[in-house]
């Protein structure tokens, strides 16, 4: 004669039924989450890291069929702001020069600490492997240059932000304030 108890349904439905409401739960409750950067105090949002770029040396922009030709080098100054009420640590991150969307060097920045409200000035080598600069980019930027309007832009990676930095090629010291980019290419 077959037990009348029934203190189980003898498939297991029971426990993959909780199973599933508390995993669901789970996934539901994420969804009312609040977004990463309101959890950030609201001074912090105000007061974000910057930084910008100081283009110190540039050798190697010619044509790559010029006689001497060398590879692009660029000697740069980073200069990093950090506008926040905690230390920031970074490890090193990429860095790449490019013009007219062209990469002409990349170099990496040096790793750094700096406590709440420090700023650092940070020296960055890019180098090329190839030589010289291809024919047309070269009379692209000698016509730009003579227009007063050549720019190199610069990419680097610091800490967890990226940053972009448009850098006149006038020959004129100066510091260019570096931007978010509205998306990030891979480099």
């Amino acid at each position: 004669m077959a037990s009348t108890d029934n203190k189980g349904d003898g498939c297991g439905c029971r426990s993959w039924a909780i199973a599933a409401l508390v995993y669901l739960g789970f996934f539901v409750g994420l969804t009312y989450l609040p977004p990463m950067d309101s959890l950030v105090a609201p001074n912090e949002r105000e007061n974000p890291t910057t930084c910008s770029v100081e283009l110190a040396a540039v050798k190697g922009l010619q044509p790559a069929l010029a006689p001497g030709a060398t590879s692009p080098a660029f000697d740069l100054i980073v200069h990093v702001d950090n506008g926040h009420t905690f230390h920031l640590t970074h490890g090193g991150g990429d860095v790449v020069v490019s013009y007219a969307g062209v990469p002409l060097a990349r170099g990496r920045t040096p790793s750094f600490q700096l406590a709440c409200k420090e700023t650092t000035a940070l020296p960055v080598k890019a180098t090329s492997e190839g030589v010289g600069m291809p024919d047309d980019l070269f009379r692209l930027m000698t016509e730009e240059r003579r227009w007063g309007v050549a720019q190199i832009q610069i990419e680097l990676k610091l800490a967890w932000e990226s940053f972009v930095c448009d850098v006149d090629l006038d020959g004129r010291p100066r510091v260019s304030a570096c931007y978010a980019p509205t998306s990030i290419n891979e480099y």
